[in-house]
């Protein structure tokens, strides 16, 4: 093991907060996020979360880990992280997507994840200054992974506007 890195119990690092109900009618469409199990499910004019900060899907689609570097509304279908010990919370956000929580189905009906499995887990935890580097590092691999998302759009729509072109006769 590295030295500082030890392992630890998710439960004493972590705090799993409930978000807040939020109708769709009720929401405002301004520029704060509104996050439910399965990711941004709308806008409105306030936030109840400063960011960043982390989601993860509590009911439904259980497990689903989510980033939002700006505020933001967690609903009553997910928990959003609190750090205990001054941790850094993007090294969280891939400590958790790692330990795939969609696994640990609490319900029977409709899925649902338990705090209680998730504060049980034992983790290596690096020192802060570890952790902000490995996060630091994977962040850069998302944003690299990104921008080719980007580009691999605007070369299909280029392709298609070609093959438009060259192949599709306009109507008149």
């Amino acid at each position: 093991m590295a030295k500082g890195w030890k392992w630890v119990k998710l439960g004493d690092e972590i705090e799993l907060l409930y978000g807040k109900p939020l109708k769709e009618q009720e929401r405002k469409g301004g520029i704060y996020p509104v996050y439910g199990s399965s990711g941004i499910i709308g806008y409105h004019n306030n936030y109840l979360v400063k960011g960043p900060g982390v989601i993860i899907g509590r009911k439904g689609s259980i497990g689903e880990v989510y980033l939002s570097k700006n505020d933001f509304y967690p609903t009553d279908a997910t928990y959003y992280l609190k750090l205990k010990n001054g941790n850094n919370i993007f090294f969280f956000y891939y400590l958790l997507k790692t330990l795939r929580l969609n696994e640990f189905n609490a319900h029977s009906v409709i899925p649902g994840l338990s705090r209680e499995s998730i504060y049980s887990l034992y983790v290596l935890l690096p020192p802060i200054e570890e952790q902000k580097a490995i996060a630091d590092i994977l962040s850069s691999i998302d944003d690299k992974i990104e921008l080719l998302h980007r580009q691999n759009k605007t070369l299909e729509e280029m392709a298609m506007t070609l093959f438009r072109q060259c192949f599709i006769k306009p109507t008149k």
